[in-house]
């Protein structure tokens, strides 16, 4: 079912600027002739923005709406969530069943594959009425991680609103491919209309499975539509050699530098770029001399790549962890030439330990990283200092500047005499309605609160185990504005529960959500459906 909230000013002033716009465009566009998108020398770059202007005027902040899916037979987990410029919303998941929509349960180009576990991408307007259509992308039954990982199945838009899916699927290959499946994983690459999901084209970039990571991949779109692919390889068990093949694809060169390879068994990243029309352009690894080398944002920013995860070494060329060896965070940028144009490190430098980063968000033109840390150190305007003493688990958020990758804030959140939960939600947010960041976390098991939090700002009450602490965080310094807590399960033993797993702004800070539905919240594979919804945003808790 589906509810919606008719009501809607007319954007008049938006609407004259815009006519306005078109006006003095076509009374000087003698030199503009050229029909890119992506080209700012292209007329259609200009009419493509105005047109993205005009549909974003229309969002409307009092919107309300849900779609439920799934049989509550099997496994399904919803993954990424993304609004896109006309102001419908993209969402991905892996389900193992057919999901009904809109009275069906097939695929608009009737992809379902018989698997335990498939890919699946649909869209919903902008009104959240309906859904546009929903599709398969393959068979996923690789191995999916309990908790979502949104980057499982990667979403972007090209400048004319198609959309860029990129995924690890390893089920039967394609026909009507630019490059056939060859192995028994390899990542689907497919460039889809938004409104129809009709295939615009699609491939498959292939590598050698024992040298390939099935963890750490993602996509992003780049300026002038090339997309940026996100892989990890990984060196032979015993007697490791560099890699220097890279992805196999059309028109992919050989990386620019090969992995570094000293370690058996080695994890490192590399990056592709293909262009719009799905023709490879160039790769690189970025090689790193430790055993272990993951990324949990990959994200573009013009013609730049904010990356950030976690390592046990210095990339080749840099310098700076602050303990080798041992899993510590990273934050960088990398350039066109996929080299670094800047790149820090962040963790304690003294005593054996570990700090992971499990999630990242860019938004609002900022970079947030949030993750795990057990060693107190030092970072830069904390508000809130490290609770406990060394060994005790806390969470942690940091920003860093954008481009420089220094830190601007670092802040702790934690308890004096216990440890916060090993998982974290993939539902870090911005609201721009309230400008500020949210995120529900997963309070401390045994009914504990967060120790060294003003009263004044901790509210509500939690008694089942595993329970959610909305966190609401200003974005300039890190303060937290409030904390709250609630129970997420409706019974002591932690069952039959709703959990926020993702949420993401769509317009003056009414925020779109996915709410997964489980039997025991101690293990997410009993997730059975889930439910996306969004409602006004005066009505945001």
């Amino acid at each position: 079912m589906s509810t919606i909230n008719f009501y809607q000013k007319a954007p008049t002033i938006k609407i004259l600027i815009l006519t306005l716009l078109l006006s003095l465009f076509s009374l000087n566009n003698c030199k503009l002739e050229l029909n890119n998108p992506s080209d700012p020398r292209s007329k259609s770059f200009f009419e493509t923005a105005l047109w993205n202007f005009f549909l974003n005027s229309l969002c409307n902040p009092n919107t309300s709406g849900y779609f439920h899916f799934g049989s509550g037979n099997t496994l399904i987990i919803p993954l990424s969530l993304k609004v896109l410029n006309s102001g419908n919303t993209v969402v991905t998941a892996i389900s193992g069943e057919p999901l009904f929509w809109n009275g069906s349960s097939g695929g608009v180009n009737a992809n379902h594959q018989n698997s335990a576990l498939n890919g699946v991408v649909f869209v919903i307007d902008k009104s959240f009425s309906r859904i546009l259509w929903l599709d398969y992308i393959g068979e996923m039954s690789y191995g999916v991680d309990d908790w979502p990982i949104p980057e499982t199945i990667s979403i972007d838009e090209f400048s004319n609103g198609d959309l860029a899916v990129y995924a690890l699927v390893n089920g039967a290959g394609r026909t009507n491919v630019t490059n056939a499946k060859t192995t028994t994983n390899a990542f689907y690459l497919a460039r889809l209309k938004q409104h129809s999901g009709e295939i615009v084209w699609q491939g498959y970039l292939n590598k050698d499975n024992t040298r390939l990571g099935t963890k750490s991949y993602a996509m992003s779109i780049l300026n002038f539509d090339r997309i940026a692919l996100l892989f990890q390889g990984t060196s032979e068990a015993s007697s490791p050699t560099q890699d220097n093949i890279g992805l196999g694809y059309p028109g992919l060169p050989y990386p620019i530098y090969g992995s570094n390879a000293t370690t058996a068994s080695q994890k490192e990243l590399g990056i592709a770029v293909v262009d719009g029309n799905g023709n490879g352009l160039s790769q690189s690894f970025l090689p790193n001399t430790g055993t272990l080398t993951e990324a949990v944002l990959f994200k573009s920013d013009g013609n730049k790549i904010l990356i950030a995860g976690g390592t046990s070494n210095n990339f080749v060329s840099t310098s700076g962890h602050p303990r080798v060896n041992e899993s510590r965070v990273f934050y960088g940028v990398i350039n066109s030439g996929l080299t670094w144009d800047a790149l820090s490190y962040y963790g304690p430098t003294i005593t054996a330990g570990t700090f992971n980063l499990q999630k990242a968000l860019f938004a609002n033109n900022e970079v947030f990283l949030i993750g795990k840390t057990d060693e107190p150190y030092s970072t830069p305007n904390t508000l809130y200092p490290f609770q406990g003493t060394t060994g005790r688990r806390n969470y942690q958020i940091l920003k860093p500047d954008k481009r420089n990758t220094s830190l601007i804030w670092g802040q702790f959140l934690g308890a004096s005499a216990y440890n916060v939960p090993e998982v974290l939600p993939g539902n870090l947010a911005y609201n721009s309605g309230r400008q500020e960041i949210v995120g529900n976390l997963l309070a401390i098991d045994n009914g504990n609160v967060f120790t060294g939090i003003s009263s004044d700002i901790a509210l509500g009450n939690f008694q089942y185990p595993l329970a959610q602490a909305r966190l609401k965080i200003n974005p300039s310094n890190g303060g937290f504005k409030q904390l709250q807590y609630y129970d997420a399960t409706t019974d002591s033993s932690g069952n039959n529960g709703k959990f926020l797993t993702n949420q993401v702004d769509a317009c003056s800070g009414r925020m779109v959500t996915i709410h997964s539905k489980f039997g025991a919240i101690a293990n997410f594979s009993t997730a059975r459906n889930f439910e996306i919804s969004t409602k006004p945003a005066s009505a945001e808790p």
